[in-house]
């Protein structure tokens, strides 16, 4: 029997750099970094550079978005692509802001099945896939509170 001190340890990378506050502290929390427009006040995600409502640069401000939002609407994937394992539940989350982010329901199918319209879901950041090389990536998925 082998040790798993000489087994290669999986790393965890990130879906995408700057898509969410990773916490660093025990009492600090993830939230999806988004950008607020200091002319128009619409707020996007994922970060833009330039304001598409107002179309000027140098307008938009980075800002944590709600961690908490409600079902928009929702499916549940049965084939799966590269990387991830099917069935899983995606879904788009109104949040406060006043935008929708498209998400991975975490929790599973029983999660999932417990899911309606308007449910009330907070945000989780944890493995969404594996990549080619058999790394976890580490990603944002919404929950059923």
């Amino acid at each position: 029997m082998q040790s798993n001190e000489h087994m290669p340890r999986k790393k965890q990378v990130l879906i995408r750099d700057g898509l969410f506050h990773l916490p660093t502290s025990p009492g600090d929390r993830p939230y999806l970094i988004g950008s607020k427009c200091r002319i128009c006040g619409k707020v996007f995600f994922p970060r833009r550079e330039i304001c598409p409502i107002c179309i000027a640069e140098g307008t938009l401000q980075e800002t944590p978005l709600s961690t908490r939002g409600k079902i928009n609407s929702f499916a549940t994937v049965q084939v799966a692509p590269a990387g991830f394992i099917a069935p899983y539940t995606q879904a788009f989350v109104d949040l406060p802001e006043g935008l929708t982010v498209f998400s991975i329901i975490a929790g599973g199918t029983s999660a999932a099945q417990a899911l309606k319209l308007g449910a009330e879901v907070e945000l989780t950041i944890e493995p969404v896939s594996v990549d080619e090389k058999g790394n976890e990536v580490i990603g944002y998925k919404f929950r059923p509170v």
